[in-house]
């Protein structure tokens, strides 16, 4: 789902993307975060910023997201191709469900 709201800035060199996007958190959640940013002296902003950038990294080196770009990709091969699901293939699979499911359990 794409973000609410995106703004280009270009200052000085460098070109950065500011995100606007709602977030909704438990109580509990928030004063864990708040925990967080106050014991890493840190705003929620640039927390979150720091935590994206790292979620992203995770999944380019675990390989869930080369993994799903091939199968986008790859989508179209699936019904010319007969031969069966590759081991690969149902791996990330599974690893994508369960990144997924995890997330559902962050949400609540």
């Amino acid at each position: 789902m794409p973000p609410n709201d995106i703004h280009v800035n270009k200052d000085g060199e460098s070109d950065t993307i500011t995100l606007t996007e709602k977030m909704k958190l438990k109580k509990d959640q928030y004063e864990v975060l708040k925990i967080i940013c106050d014991t890493y002296q840190t705003s929620f902003s640039e927390y979150m910023q720091e935590a994206l950038i790292e979620a992203i990294r995770f999944d380019i080196e675990e390989g869930n997201f080369c993994d799903t770009l091939l199968k986008k990709i790859n989508g179209d091969d699936k019904t010319k191709n007969n031969s069966p699901r590759s081991s690969p293939d149902s791996l990330a699979s599974d690893l994508i469900n369960s990144d997924m499911d995890l997330l559902k359990k962050l949400q609540t």
